[in-house]
């Protein structure tokens, strides 16, 4: 099987999977535990590029699942205030995921200011990932938007966001889990390559 099908399959099945599923509880345990995934075999490659990458993303992440796994949000926000419950909500992702898309387009600066490799470099992937956290970014504004409507000038049958933002998510999370994926497959390919010249 080519490499280009063999990506597009696995992005496509890990869409599939976290869609189908479904479940916030069960999803973002998944995408985490693939982000560390990604991270222990960087670690074990020493490739400086994929942790960072996956370590950064991972970070973040887990301060999000972190703050909504404990209800910290619910926790501080009146339940009869729908508007500051969903804005606090909302605008708190959308914080996080624009700081995701900044800590990605700086990565390699970033990278150099916290390590001494001599590795660490643009790669073919650093002009993907801030692009799938601006469209994460873009739906938690539009959420937050639409929570304004539906709580303040009482609109209520705006929720397209609130009914399928878990699917508009999953997409991101897959095509990130896919994207990682394949820069694990391309980095084995070239030490197995390396490799084989070396020898």
């Amino acid at each position: 099987m080519k490499l280009s099908n063999l990506i597009l399959l696995s992005i496509a099945s890990i869409a599939f999977f976290y869609i189908h599923l479904w479940d916030e509880r069960l999803v973002a345990p998944l995408y985490l535990t693939m982000l560390g995934l990604c991270m222990t075999y960087a670690i074990y490659r020493k490739d400086v590029n994929i942790m960072h990458i996956s370590g950064f993303i991972f970070i973040l992440n887990v301060i999000t699942h972190t703050v909504f796994e404990f209800g910290l949000i619910n926790n501080i926000t009146p339940t009869g205030n729908p508007l500051l419950q969903g804005t606090l909500i909302y605008g708190f992702q959308l914080v996080l995921s624009l700081l995701i898309v900044l800590v990605l387009i700086f990565r390699v600066q970033i990278s150099r200011k916290i390590s001494n490799s001599p590795n660490i470099h643009l790669t073919h992937f650093d002009g993907v990932f801030h692009w799938l956290y601006m469209y994460t970014s873009f739906i938690y504004l539009l959420g937050l938007l639409e929570n304004v409507a539906w709580s303040y000038f009482e609109m209520k049958s705006w929720t397209f966001i609130y009914d399928n933002f878990e699917g508009f998510i999953y997409i991101a999370w897959a095509l990130c889990s896919g994207a990682l994926l394949t820069m694990m497959i391309l980095s084995a390919r070239e030490d197995g390559s390396e490799a084989s010249h070396a020898s």
